[in-house]
């Protein structure tokens, strides 16, 4: 036999050659047909919030340095104080205010009435839903409690807030107030308008559990009451954040929590935001999520951990927060989404500062300065 038939007769080499003419031997790599789902597949997506490199072009020594007409302009060029001029007289509701003059005897700038049985004057920051008017040894100037202002909205602590500009701590803590409730305000008229969906977008549901008080005057071991919130958001936009307060059953005084959300409950909520919206919905493994609602199809996971016995031996596998689900919608086309609830879960608020903490959310990633400005503008126009 001639001796090329008996090279060709032989095996291939084992292991195969990396290099050489018997590298075409080899069987070819497996292609990756593996194709990522994306967790937030419209608006815009999950960041890390890099707060370290915003600017927001203000700073407190800015505030305390500016006074008169250059801070009064400034603070209204941020929508901050409202301009008056050309408006009428809150006080009289018939005249008209002037331009932005400084009174000598008062000491003041101030827009005045045109009506001869007025003509009274009006500051810049008079009926401000944040700022405060004082006299004597009450009065906070103006340039303070923008700075106070400031820092506020920087996150600062009242605590701290007063020490670092050397002031008493009650004004400190009334600009603080006064900014929790113009945000409750604000949140509570634009909440209104928010509908979700459209085009299949991914919505999440979940609820979370503030406190609780116990009634003595309750006969029976069930006499506490818990304070329980529930929040629905759609993915991709933080300001379609809704909060809805519930009513957990009563349960006795040492149990860890109310349980989940009722069915009662999320029907009445789920009917009236979701139906006929074309949502995919994502929660946690409560069953009441589990109810019928037109044009929304219903992805869960199950936040637990399982026990498995493998070769005799029991293991604990941990839980999973993400799940790719393959759905399939009413025109028969697929539409795969990755379930979760990891984006509602991360806005837990606390009782008194529930609102507030709503407003941060949905300027999270913005200038939450510019934001400020935005809402008082709101507040002063529609008050």
């Amino acid at each position: 036999m001639p001796k090329k038939v008996m090279k060709a007769m032989k095996k291939p080499q084992f292991p195969l050659p990396k290099r050489g003419k018997h590298r075409v031997q080899r069987r070819p790599a497996a292609t990756n047909t593996y194709v990522p789902v994306p967790y937030v597949r419209h608006g815009q997506p999950t960041t890390k919030n890099k707060a370290h490199r915003q600017r927001w072009g203000r700073s407190v020594q800015m505030f305390m340095a500016l006074r008169g007409r250059r801070l009064i302009e400034r603070l209204q060029k941020d929508q901050i104080l409202p301009n008056w001029e050309g408006h009428t007289c809150p006080r009289c509701s018939t005249g008209s205010l002037g331009s932005l003059k400084y009174f000598k005897e008062k000491k003041v700038w101030a827009y005045r009435c045109s009506h001869r049985h007025c003509h009274k004057m009006l500051q810049p920051h008079d009926y401000h839903p944040i700022f405060f008017l004082g006299a004597g040894n009450s009065q906070t100037k103006l340039h303070e409690q923008a700075a106070v202002l400031y820092a506020a909205v920087a996150g600062v602590s009242s605590q701290a807030a007063h020490l670092v500009l050397d002031m008493d701590h009650k004004p400190v803590e009334r600009i603080f107030a006064n900014l929790e409730v113009a945000r409750a305000r604000y949140v509570t008229a634009k909440e209104k308008d928010i509908t979700y969906g459209g085009n299949w977008e991914d919505a999440e549901v979940d609820e979370v559990d503030i406190g609780k008080s116990t009634d003595n005057n309750i006969e029976g071991d069930y006499n506490t009451k818990w304070e329980q919130w529930g929040g629905l958001v759609q993915r991709g936009c933080p300001s379609s954040l809704r909060l809805f307060k519930l009513e957990p059953k009563l349960t006795k005084k040492r149990a860890p929590g109310p349980g989940l959300i009722r069915k009662r409950d999320w029907k009445g909520i789920g009917m009236k935001l979701l139906a006929n919206s074309k949502v995919v919905l994502h929660s946690d493994g409560a069953k009441a999520y589990k109810l019928k609602i037109p044009e929304v199809i219903h992805c869960n996971v199950v936040h637990q951990k399982k026990k498995v016995k493998i070769n005799g031996k029991v293991h604990w596998i941990k839980p999973h927060y993400t799940k790719v689900y393959k759905v399939k919608l009413p025109n028969g086309n697929l539409l795969s989404v990755k379930s979760g609830t990891q984006i509602i879960d991360r806005n837990q608020a606390l009782t008194r500062k529930i609102r507030s903490a709503q407003f941060t959310y949905w300027f999270r990633y913005g200038n939450m300065w510019k934001a400020t400005g935005t809402m008082l503008d709101f507040l002063w126009n529609n008050s």
